[in-house]
């Protein structure tokens, strides 16, 4: 079978047996892939500092023959290592929590170009983004719309009323809408809770082009209480844990 070439992102790495390495990558074509490099973890020459996670690659594979099976990884170019997030713990963090939950909803063999344009500018934000737990509540928000789960931040679902001051609100994670304090006082005190400004904020990112959204910011206020609220709605979502989580929120509050 020939051999063909893809660009992507290396969302996760494992060792295989003595010498091997699983990669999974998420590419434009072929969306989240896994594949077999074999010898990679003895390789001076063809993966080399090649196959780690986040880094931007060009990589030549040759398919499987069983839809359900490994690709067969030959080569690997380097486009670009995204070294800061593999110098920062923090930045690793952040960006080890954006890959698990692509991991977790993203299908196999069903390329998303949204997705892949959200990591195209994720990631490099992560690596330059004095503050980069923004970024992690930017693209989680993003992340959520892409695969419809887009949550409706602009007004209570029970009263219908806009977001206003004077109220709190919680966002409900069985409907994904907002519950405010005057409609279920109980359900918005139990609940992550978001303030007016934070919900204004989320609502303005949702509207907002990828290119233009480094220029949000957000107070360490916002940064805790969307991540929260966002973390609550997407367990209910996916009924099981996310590992990153707990390193997430440790980080997160530690930040000045």
């Amino acid at each position: 079978m020939n051999s063909r070439s893809t660009c992507g992102f290396v969302v996760r790495v494992a060792e295989h047996g003595e010498s091997d390495k699983l990669v999974t990558l998420y590419s434009a074509d072929l969306g989240r892939v896994t594949g077999i490099a074999k010898g990679a973890r003895n390789s001076k020459k063809r993966f080399v500092n090649k196959l780690e996670e986040f880094s931007f690659l060009r990589l030549h594979y040759r398919p499987p023959r069983d839809p359900a099976g490994l690709y067969f990884i030959s080569e690997a170019e380097l486009l670009c290592a995204h070294l800061p997030l593999r110098m920062d713990y923090r930045r690793f963090a952040f960006a080890t929590h954006l890959c698990e939950l692509l991991l977790r909803f993203a299908r196999e063999n069903d390329p998303d170009p949204l997705a892949y344009a959200l990591l195209h500018w994720a990631l490099p934000s992560l690596c330059v983004e004095k503050t980069p737990q923004k970024i992690l509540v930017l693209s989680h928000l993003q992340f959520l719309s892409i695969i419809g789960y887009r949550p409706a931040l602009d007004l209570c679902g029970v009263c219908r009323q806009p977001v206003v001051p004077g109220r709190t609100y919680a966002l409900a994670p069985g409907g994904g809408s907002l519950v405010c304090s005057v409609c279920n006082p109980i359900t918005a005190r139990t609940l992550p809770r978001l303030s007016v400004q934070t919900l204004r904020l989320l609502a303005n990112a949702q509207t907002t082009s990828l290119d233009r959204l480094n220029r949000l910011q957000l107070s360490r206020q916002s940064v805790d209480e969307a991540m929260a609220a966002l973390h609550y709605y997407t367990l209910h979502l996916l009924q099981q844990d996310i590992h990153s989580w707990s390193t997430t929120r440790r980080l997160l509050s530690g930040f000045p």
